[in-house]
């Protein structure tokens, strides 16, 4: 549709534009990337109108931008679930996050914060939905707002954002993702862009002096990084699991002339799949198979978002497809891995002589079933964990002393203006990564050699999965007919999945 096309074009744009904000990442993640269910409800209107306290500003003079109520739910008792609390086998990211809800419990006593480790995935998420389990307080992927409002699961929080004046703190482009129709249905969390991790000493002794900048040359260097006696692949992207198979095949092919809003086009109601016969999506696919079949650098075994992930912090893939706050993943996961070696670039340029990268990320949302009492609770939690000033101060002075507390990750930047500036500032003052190693990836998008487009937004999660699947039969079959295949996924996704969305 035409009002989609100009909105990505006005997205890269400001996108760009922010980049050269931005001097490093956000501070730990809450939620790792790879890419749920809902008539929207009436506004929810906070459960009181009682004086608002801004809060104190911290030592680092980041600027207090929110303001919270001096009691919610009216002082009544309240209580919500909340996703996002770490695991028990994390216990230094558990303390903390603990700590984070008990100051809150402390600022509204009649609140009680009830925690779960429950990870989002678009193939157990309708579960939750169908056994009315969605907890107050929940996440998804930016794919997935559509699902969520007209499913009726996400509540509609537009007078928390007119309340707080939140338009004037995050980026526009990224407000765009959780907007529909003038109304906001949920709060931005992190946003990634896709680039190539390389191991820098892996390269160097190849006697390669920079990460490739075409995918030809990125097959070329792999043939010769790749070394089966010693498990290390030249290469290494998702292979292993549809979904997440399909998330990194559209990455590379938005580098093979692919443009997001041609995905899925037309309207509700009449959508239609426009990726079945897409020349760019066939090149992509032919690449793949080069680079299994005939080049032989990609690692036998089809790969996971996690297992990648470790592939390439435990030296068993020269180069790999990866989005930047996996960086926090690998010093959370691996406190003690040695990350010096570990760089950072753009994607490497397509047939057409551009470097094009996909954007995406996680967003919160606040159930539809909830009381007024609890989507108040659940919506103020959620803004004050990410905007409170000596929430965000105390986060980074942990991460002097506990490792898991990460700084520095090479992400795309939440807000905007000139509290964006300071945040930066302030995540440069505490960096905990290497940011140095970054310089490529951070200069390509300063500089405009890269650009960003959007997730697929119509579907995409059911997009990501019947193209991934085309995907694993081509890594793990030699010879597939790959236009059969690739036509055949394509048109069961438009009986299956588009045909059905009214």
């Amino acid at each position: 549709m035409k009002p989609r096309s100009r909105n990505m074009l006005l997205i890269a744009i400001c996108i760009l534009a922010v980049l050269l904000l931005s001097a490093c990442g956000t501070a730990t993640p809450e939620a790792n990337t790879v890419a749920p269910a809902t008539a929207a409800p009436e506004t929810a209107v906070p459960a009181t109108a009682a004086p608002e306290v801004v809060a104190t500003a911290a030592p680092s003079a980041l600027p207090a931008v929110l303001k919270m109520p001096a009691q919610i739910a009216g002082g009544k008792p309240v209580t919500i679930s909340i996703v996002g609390r770490p695991p028990d086998s994390q216990a230094s990211l558990l303390a903390a996050w603990q700590a984070s809800v008990a100051r809150f419990e402390k600022l509204y006593p009649n609140v009680a914060i009830n925690g779960t480790d429950y990870a989002y995935t678009p193939d157990t998420f309708p579960a939750m939905v169908a056994a009315n389990q969605v907890p107050t307080l929940f996440q998804a992927y930016v794919t997935d707002p559509d699902k969520m409002i007209s499913q009726g699961v996400a509540a509609d929080l537009t007078s928390f954002y007119q309340a707080q004046g939140l338009d004037k703190v995050y980026n526009s482009n990224v407000l765009s993702l959780v907007s529909r129709g003038g109304k906001y249905y949920a709060i931005p969390m992190d946003m990634y862009i896709q680039g190539l991790g390389y191991n820098m000493k892996m390269l160097t002794d190849a006697g390669y002096s920079a990460p490739p900048k075409t995918w030809d040359e990125l097959a070329t260097m792999a043939q010769k990084l790749t070394n089966r006696d010693a498990g290390v692949s030249g290469f290494a992207m998702i292979t292993g699991e549809p979904h997440q198979a399909g998330w990194h095949t559209t990455v590379m092919a938005y580098n093979f002339g692919l443009n997001s809003v041609d995905i899925v086009t037309g309207a509700k109601g009449s959508y239609k799949q426009g990726w079945g016969s897409s020349a760019s999506v066939l090149s992509t696919l032919q690449y793949i198979n080069d680079l299994r079949w005939k080049y032989d650098v990609l690692p036998r075994a089809g790969l996971v978002w996690d297992t990648n992930n470790t592939a390439f912090v435990n030296n068993q893939s020269a180069m790999t497809l990866i989005a930047g706050d996996v960086f926090t993943w690998i010093r959370q996961t691996y406190p003690d891995a040695d990350m010096s070696q570990l760089g950072y670039a753009p994607l490497p340029a397509g047939p057409g002589g551009k470097s094009v990268s996909l954007m995406g990320g996680n967003i919160a949302f606040v159930s539809a079933k909830a009381t007024p009492e609890q989507i108040e609770a659940a919506a103020y939690f959620r803004l004050w964990y990410q905007l409170d000033p000596n929430e965000i101060v105390t986060r980074f002075e942990l991460s002097k002393s506990d490792k898991t507390q990460v700084v520095g990750a090479p992400e795309m930047p939440l807000f905007t203006g000139d509290y964006q500036t300071q945040t930066a500032a302030l995540e440069k003052q505490y960096a905990t990564l290497p940011v140095d190693n970054y310089k490529l990836f951070k200069d390509a998008f300063a500089t405009g050699a890269s650009t960003v487009m959007a997730e697929p937004l119509i579907a995409g999660q059911d997009y990501y999965a019947a193209l991934g699947n085309v995907v694993s039969d081509i890594v793990t079959k030699q010879g597939v007919d790959i236009p059969a295949a690739l036509a055949a996924a394509a048109q069961t996704f438009q009986t299956n999945i588009l045909d059905k969305m009214q």
